[in-house]
């Protein structure tokens, strides 16, 4: 690492909005498997179909994320210490694996809420998909953080991580951020709840605005908890 590229350590890139991020999506991989698991015949389509309006959520967030770090992050992070030190091909490999699986999941809840179906066949399919989902995540995540994150902290200025951030503010759909910025806080410590808000403090007042939208679709899941 070049001491002339490296940012000094006041100068280093926040990284609370990704951070929460792989956060909140590893709590929910759980979560779901554990909605999926509580429920019985009698849920469907009823709650079964909510948990899957939840994961509908949680795989545009994904798939919004996703788009991001290909378009935006990673390719800023390359261009200064190349692809091979961040595992850029494996991390977007990982990322369209991480598609077929999303879409699958998709698949086995929409199975599972069909009143027509075998339920527990219907169930077992969509909980092995779950998991499959969750071991897929779980190992993406755990690459990005043990070797691209560190290199984004010391290579990516803090001014330049502000105007990526920006970026996907301006470039988030309003009918996805309804969901994003609630959820987000939902699973933020109280310190990065106050790293968020001053980071964009238009962050607050849409999380008041959102947050009775957001719980419609966490109530699914917080009745298995």
């Amino acid at each position: 690492m070049s001491t002339t590229t490296a940012t000094s350590h006041q100068n280093r890139p926040d990284l609370t909005f990704v951070t929460v991020i792989h956060q909140a999506l590893r709590a929910d991989a759980g979560r779901l498997a554990a909605a999926v698991a509580a429920v019985g015949p009698g849920d469907r389509p009823g709650r079964v179909a909510d948990i899957a309006a939840f994961y509908g959520q949680y795989r545009d967030q994904l798939a919004l994320h996703h788009r991001h770090e290909d378009e935006l992050f990673f390719p800023a992070l390359a261009a200064r210490v190349g692809a091979d030190a961040m595992h850029l091909g494996e991390l977007t490999a990982q990322h369209e694996a991480l598609d077929g699986v999303l879409a699958e999941v998709s698949d086995r809840l929409a199975a599972l809420a069909g009143p027509a179906g075998d339920f527990a066949a219907d169930q077992a399919g969509a909980a092995s998909a779950l998991s499959a989902m969750t071991a897929l995540l779980t190992a993406h995540l755990a690459l990005e953080e043990q070797y691209a994150l560190p290199l984004y902290e010391t290579e990516i200025s803090a001014a330049e991580n502000k105007r990526l951030e920006a970026r996907v503010r301006k470039d988030t759909p309003r009918a996805l951020a309804r969901f994003l910025v609630p959820w987000l806080i939902a699973h933020a410590s109280p310190a990065q709840r106050a790293a968020l808000f001053r980071s964009a403090p238009p962050l607050r007042l849409l999380y008041w605005l959102n947050l009775r939208y957001y719980r419609r679709f966490d109530r699914a899941l917080a009745r298995a908890a």
